[in-house]
């Protein structure tokens, strides 16, 4: 997959009116891949996976047992896809990976932080996912069997007994994209999207699956863009303060104006008659 550019917002939104139904999602280091924290290092290291076979179960019920004294809004005990979107929003790792309706809060996450490194965003054609995973056209409601079966497999030592139970007549092995139900309002403010994954393999990764550019693709962002972008996308209403809403957000929009003192002086640009 040769990597594309984007250098500017203009760029961005050229590239968001081509592909009207694609989702987007931007990561501000070019890691190249698209697989969830859950499966990253330092939680997933292959040579010691046989002796911690566990960990990604343990995480989810370590959340879940300590977050009753922190928050009272809560899915159900039995709620499992509905704990990894709650553990996804704020920063634990799960098998979900973040994807956003808008190539404009995508292309934020991209060059969010001021790095000497390149940003990536990268698109998706989400229906030709689930094609690929079995499902055809279609978006699963989060009380499909498949999600059920996606979201309670760190859960459950015996994967066949639990397609059994949920009547699959074979065990999810793909990647599945699905509308979550926007529990959070920064999720609307993101217009999030998830994708969730399974246990990984050498040959069920998004990009394993699909390797038409039109459906999936990645664009290089710059490092040296970045700043330029990030003050556009202020301008045109994707912030912190917008896509976070809280107080810590809207400082760290204080802080990126305000680092810049001279850039106040340049004014409004003439307007032609």
């Amino acid at each position: 997959m040769d990597d594309l550019k984007i250098t500017s917002v203009e760029d961005a939104i050229k590239v968001g009116i081509k592909f009207k139904h694609n989702w987007w999602r931007g990561q501000p280091k070019t890691f190249g891949t698209l697989i969830p924290k859950i499966f990253r290092n330092p939680f997933y290291i292959k040579v010691v996976e046989n002796l911690d076979p566990f960990k990604e179960f343990e995480i989810i019920e370590t959340f879940k047992r300590l977050s009753p004294t922190l928050n009272t809004k809560l899915p159900s005990h039995e709620d499992r896809l509905g704990w990894l979107i709650l553990m996804q929003h704020y920063g634990t790792p799960t098998r979900l990976l973040d994807w956003s309706e808008s190539i404009l809060v995508a292309l934020f996450f991209a060059v969010s932080e001021l790095n000497k490194e390149d940003g990536e965003l990268w698109s998706l054609y989400p229906i030709e996912l689930n094609i690929k995973a079995g499902i055809g056209g279609i978006f699963p409601l989060e009380s499909s069997p498949i999600l059920s079966f996606l979201a309670g497999e760190a859960g459950h030592n015996d994967p066949e007994k639990l397609a059994e139970n949920l009547n699959l007549s074979k065990i999810p092995d793909k990647p599945v994209a699905f509308f979550p139900t926007l529990g959070f309002e920064r999720m609307t403010s993101q217009l999030s999207v998830f994708t969730i994954h399974p246990k990984i393999n050498p040959s069920n990764s998004i990009i394993d699956l699909i390797n038409d550019k039109n459906k999936l693709n990645k664009y290089i962002i710059p490092y040296k863009e970045k700043y330029e972008i990030l003050d556009d996308l202020k301008t045109l209403g994707i912030s912190y303060r917008t896509l976070f809403q809280d107080l810590e957000s809207l400082s760290k929009d204080i802080i990126l104006e305000f680092s810049k003192p001279l850039r106040k002086l340049w004014g409004q640009p003439g307007l032609k008659e």
